[in-house]
């Protein structure tokens, strides 16, 4: 096994990761002082477990974190790992290469791991066990550990020989079994006292257990039959429950069938309101129909205006058009006999060249003839004649060419003028059209303002109007709810007066002792009413409350004793039944004093939520004082838990759990009387309906005097209407006319544009066809001048060859007459076809034209056809307007004949209302007695039910098992007889049984666990005497080698002398000191004290040398041990070094040149940047 690398990131001055590489021999690490070499033996130090701050060379924890330079930043956490190599399985793990790391965070989090797993600082020691690995072993040798040596104690020197001869792991198993025997003793005395507690408390225990089994069994037998008399009275109950309940489904019946026709009358009265108010409105509608109606006479005539400047716009533009076509057809006419003259003269040319032709033939074939026969001068002459006749004839055609193109330009100016003269003609139109524009606009604009004024008049005033109508609606809308509402408020309330006279809701012993009392004043004389009457609850708790006192709610109050028992008395006397009674004077309770737990969800105590009298406190106190009052029954059952069940608890729903831990609960049926808040009701209905009576009468009133407000506004809107009408008529005249001229201007506009265009493009072909006619000119230039040379040749050969040449001559000059005539043909040609052409397309776009207008003067005529048809229509609906305002008299008494008739209808079924509401009130009052009974009864069942609870915790649901009784009387005698035997056995602990058996099974268990506990002992006292044995015969057959080592290492060093080390104690080898006696060569025998620092050092590196040759660590980290060393006794330390590289790898932090020789790699420490250390390294071998 041997160190691979250390790696360190955040560890003191290495602020980044470092990586130092080790391979086995001997690495150097150098650096000038404070550059942080020692900071490397620090970090293996800490890896391997290091404890004390003050071993690595710091005060706390934080110190072994990068602290920060004035340019970098301190970091959050320091690591470090060490790796090694396992290929031998050393290290008691299965992994040929092991990483220990150490990591731990500023804020003093720390953690170990091995190979990346988590793990503990034991298991990090264990590891490393008996390998000279370690914290405390000689694999780390520093400044510290060399004064540890030389200490002047003995004792301190002990650790690292125990070490060496590896009896350390025997001495932590042996401390690790000391204190398992020392745990082990006061277990077995904490047994023996448990031991003779529990036998002086098993006998007694075992008598009461006996007794609380008799009293079991009877218990049991009166469970037996008191459960069977409990299933007796509940499914007598329930009978009588289901045939109210029947009862109550057929009055509930009833109900929803009145309460439906009820509906049915409402709806029909909201359709006669509806009825009623479409009539007024339309009799409104009606009598506005005369204004109206003038209104839209007069839109009706604006329009008839309208169209008629439409139709007298379209005439006037009609005739425009049929002025400008006869222009265009006369155009047309001209441009059509220039074409048919221009055909003419084609055919007289087209004549005329075919002769030519046909001459020139005849003469080209003659010359050609005449040709052949010539010499090889001569016919290079005619070669060269040949070319002057075709310059002659292409110059020609160029020239007939350069004609076309001056006709045709002539063509162009000539259309350009005609252009310019069509624009300025358009121009002076559009000119003239704007003027008109503007002259209409100036009077358009200030009718626009006029309009604009009233329009923003009207808008302003309408609003208020409209506001003005939504107002009165919302008046009476408000009025009619508030009606409705008031009505079945008073309803409510008449009815609740009168159950509340009647005594409704009470039990009929109750019942019949209020009305008693009232009749019969000296009766009623020292009693105060009811419960439910003399409490006052806010409707959030009302079914807290209800549920909580129950039955209790129709208990009477009453002054003394004295008057309870006068008005029972009354009560039997009469025989009108059973009631109960609270006596102020000998009623009394107690309030809950304090609540314990976090008290999450509690709303209070009962008795705090309701209202009181102070004379009634005790009564209230004895029936709610200890009840407490929750938001849900989760936090119900935490509170009755963290209180022991010490107090009821009830939610605000309704659900209860009772002291005894039984828990009633589910839904609560609504009820159309609740007596408890049956007062509170009737007085909150009694101030609503003062206040709906008041609410109504203010809204009248504020209504009338609105409307009487309002009647200005109205005039004047229909004052502002009018005017609006006459304005808009000469409006729409003004503005269809601008609209007519806009559309004339667009299109004059639109037309200059295309002229604009067709310059655009004619100047364009201008510029072209000048500039073929410059180019034809040059050519024409050029080809006269190679005429002139080719014409001399020509010249001095004809005057060698007068004769024969002049005949061949006269031939070209005739051939080349008849050339120019047949070229003038067809340049006479071209240009009467081009001619044709443009005259065709000028006659196209007059056609275009013409159409275009035609098409117009059609579309006029149709629309003022159209415009006819709609004056016609406009004038037969004037004639319906006002045939309808003649017939809109009748119609307003035909609906106020019909409104009269609905009105009767109305106050009919408000009749049919009131007496319906009556008779739901019956049916309310004999259901809300019905539900009274079916609350007594459901009292019932609940009273036994939790009775059943709170004695067995049992429920009807699971008692199935349990016979009824046949014969009740017999049962319950047979009842009194086993309550008076479970009488008689007096105070019963039931929990004994179970007591008295945990006891003696808890008993019998002690006995057992002192057996096991000195069994235990002996079996720790043999480990540990073994243990000792072991270590005493290890330790001083390993002391002997390292004495003889010593030796023998000493004199090697030094070069002579003795050297030896002994026990302070033979009899105590495991405890006592180690002596060192050394005799340097020269010297006398002496103790280590007397010599000089470097004696001592090397004495001390001697013993280390001794060490490791017993037991050679895998690796050693020597920090500047050869410090105090002269340069001799370095090198001698240096050679002695090499010796032991073989088996064990060295790291040696140095400065002396002796030890960096002989290292086989060297690390340079440097501090480039301040408080930063960096590594160099070198290998040297």
């Amino acid at each position: 096994m041997y160190l691979k690398r250390l790696e360190m990131q955040g560890f003191k001055s290495f602020a980044d990761k470092t990586v130092l590489e080790f391979m086995p021999g001997i690495t150097a690490v150098i650096g000038p002082n404070g550059s942080g070499k020692s900071n490397i033996s620090d970090s293996i130090r800490w890896i391997l477990g290091e404890q004390s701050m003050k071993s690595l060379r710091g005060t706390k924890t934080q110190d072994i974190i990068f602290a920060g330079t004035q340019s970098r930043k301190s970091l959050g956490f320091a690591e470090a790992s060490l790796v090694f190599d396992n290929t031998d399985g050393t290290l008691p793990i299965e992994y040929s290469e092991v990483t220990v790391t150490r990591k731990i965070y500023r804020s003093g989090e720390t953690g170990y791991y091995i190979n990346k797993a988590p793990c503990r600082l034991k298991d990090v020691v264990e590891l490393f066990m008996d390998t000279g690995i370690g914290r405390d072993g000689y694999s780390i040798i520093g400044q510290g550990k060399i004064d540890e040596i030389l200490s002047n104690k003995s004792e301190d020197r002990r650790h690292i020989f125990e070490e060496a001869a590896g009896i350390v792991k025997y001495r932590s198993r042996k401390e690790e079994t000391e204190k398992k025997l020392e745990q082990t003793k006061l277990n077995l005395l904490r047994i023996n006292d448990i031991l003779t507690e529990i036998e002086g408390n098993l006998e007694p225990l075992q008598m009461q257990a006996d007794k609380a089994k008799k009293y079991l069994n009877l218990k049991e037998e009166l469970k037996n039959i008191e459960v069977g008399l409990f299933i007796y009275n509940i499914e007598k109950y329930r009978q009588a429950l289901e045939e109210l309940t029947s009862d109550e489904e057929i009055m509930n019946s009833t109900l929803n069938q009145e309460e439906g026709k009820l509906e049915k009358i409402k709806i029909l009265k909201e359709e006669l309101k509806d009825r009623i108010d479409e009539i007024t409105l339309q009799i409104e509608n009606m009598q506005n129909i005369g204004f109206e109606s003038q209104k839209e006479i007069e839109k009706l005539n604006s329009n008839i205006n309208l169209a008629e400047a439409k139709i007298k716009n379209n005439i006037e533009n009609t005739e425009l058009y049929q002025k400008e076509i006869k222009e265009l057809e006369e155009k047309i006419e001209n441009l059509k006999q220039d074409i048919e003259q221009k055909q003419n003269k084609k055919d007289n040319l087209k004549q005329n060249k075919e002769k030519f032709e046909n001459e020139l033939k005849a003469k080209e074939e003659e010359l050609k003839k005449l040709t052949e026969k010539l010499s090889s001068k001569e016919i290079e002459i005619e070669a060269k004649k040949k070319q002057v006749e075709e310059n002659i004839d292409k110059k020609y055609e160029l020239q007939t060419e350069i004609s076309t193109q001056t006709a045709n330009i002539d063509n162009i100016e000539k259309r350009q003028k005609q252009i310019k003269q069509e624009i300025d003609t358009n121009i002076l139109n559009l000119d003239r059209t704007r003027m008109k524009r503007e002259d209409i606009a100036k009077g358009f604009y200030q009718i626009e303002n006029n309009r604009n004024k009233v329009l923003k008049s009207i808008e302003n005033i309408d609003s208020q109007k409209q506001e003005i109508d939504k107002k009165i609606k919302e008046f009476d809308l408000q009025i009619i709810n508030n009606t409705n509402d008031m009505r079945m408020k008073q309803s409510r309330y008449n009815f609740l007066v009168e159950t509340e006279k009647e005594k409704e809701g009470y039990i009929k012993s109750v019942k019949s002792l209020l009305i008693d009392c009232e009749k019969i004043k000296e009766l009623g004389k020292g009693m105060h009413g009811v419960l439910a009457n003399i409490i006052s609850v806010p409707s959030e708790y009302e079914t807290a409350i209800e549920m909580c006192l129950g039955a209790s709610l129709q208990n009477i109050v009453t002054d003394t004793e004295e008057d309870a028992k006068k008005l029972v008395e009354h009560l039997r006397k009469n025989n009108l039944g059973r009631a109960s009674f609270l006596p102020i004077t000998s009623v009394k309770g107690k309030k809950l004093d304090s609540i314990k737990g976090k008290k999450i969800g509690v709303v209070g105590v009962a008795s705090d939520l309701v209202k009181f009298d102070k004379k009634y406190e005790q009564i209230i106190f004895s029936l709610l004082g200890r009840t407490v009052v929750v938001d849900n029954m989760q936090n119900a059952i935490n509170l009755a838990k963290e209180n022991n069940y010490s107090f009821r608890i009830i939610t605000i729903e309704g659900d209860v759990i009772n002291p005894s831990g039984a828990i009633t609960g589910g839904s609560v049926a609504k009820k159309t009387v609740n007596i408890l808040g049956r007062s509170r009701e009737i007085e909150v209905l009694e101030k609503e309906l003062n206040g709906l009576r008041n609410k109504i009468s203010k809204l009248e009133e504020d209504k009338e005097k609105y409307v009487d407000s309002s009647e200005n506004i109205i005039e004047e809107v229909q004052s502002l209407e009018k005017q609006l009408q006459e304005i808009d008529i000469t409006y729409a005249t003004e503005k269809q006319r601008i609209i007519s001229i806009d559309e004339n201007i667009e299109q004059i506009q639109n037309r200059i544009d295309k002229l604009k265009e067709e310059v655009e493009k004619t100047e364009k072909s201008k510029n072209e066809t000048l500039a073929s006619k410059q180019k034809n000119k040059e050519c024409i230039e050029k080809m006269s001048k190679q005429n002139e040379e080719d014409q001399k040749i020509i010249d001095e050969f004809s005057n060698a060859n007068k004769e024969s040449q002049k005949y061949i001559d006269d031939l070209n000059l005739d051939i080349t007459n008849l050339k120019i005539s047949v070229s003038s043909f067809n340049e006479s040609e071209v240009s009467i076809q081009e001619m044709t052409e443009m005259i065709m397309k000028e006659i196209e776009t007059h056609t275009k034209n013409k159409n275009n207008k035609s098409l117009q003067i059609k579309n006029a005529i149709l629309e003022n056809d159209k415009l006819k048809i709609e004056i016609e229509n406009t004038k037969q609906e004037i004639e319906k307007v006002k045939s309808k305002v003649s017939n809109s008299g009748e119609n307003i008494d035909k609906m106020k004949k019909e409104r009269i008739e609905k009105n009767e209808k109305l106050s009919k079924k408000e009749e049919e209302q009131t007496e319906q509401f009556k008779r739901i009130e019956e049916l309310k009052a004999q259901i809300t007695k019905i539900e009274v009974k079916k609350t007594k009864t459901e009292e019932d069942i609940t009273d036994v039910i939790n009775k059943m609870w709170e004695e067995y915790e049992l429920t009807p649901n699971n008692a199935g098992e349990y016979q009824k009784p046949e014969n009740v009387a017999v049962t319950q005698r047979r009842v009194n007889v086993l309550r008076t035997d479970i009488k008689e056995l007096g105070s019963v602990n039931v929990d004994s049984i179970e007591e008295y058996k945990k006891l003696k099974d808890r008993y019998d268990f002690m006995c057992e666990q002192r057996l096991d506990l000195e069994d235990t002992m002996s079996k720790l006292r043999k480990v540990i005497q073994d243990m000792t044995e072991t270590m005493k015969q290890q330790f001083k057959e390993k002391f002997e080698i390292i004495n003889k080592n010593f030796g023998e290492v000493f004199k090697e060093l030094f070069g002579g002398g003795m050297a030896e080390v002994t026990l302070t104690d033979e009899e105590n080898i495991l405890e006592c000191g180690i002596d060192i006696t050394v005799q340097p060569p020269g010297k006398k025998l002496q103790n280590m004290t007397l010599l000089s620092g470097g004696e001592k050092a090397f004495t001390a590196i001697a013993l280390l040398f001794a060490i490791l040759k017993i037991n050679p660590a895998p690796f050693c980290v020597l920090d500047e041990i050869e410090a105090a060393l002269d340069d001799v006794n370095v090198y001698r330390y240096a050679e002695y070094l090499k010796k032991f590289a073989k088996e064990t790898q060295f790291l040696v932090i140095t400065h002396r040149k002796g030890t960096m020789e002989a290292a086989d790699t060297v690390y340079g420490v440097t501090m480039e940047e301040k408080g930063i250390s960096k590594l160099l390294s070198m290998k040297l071998k």
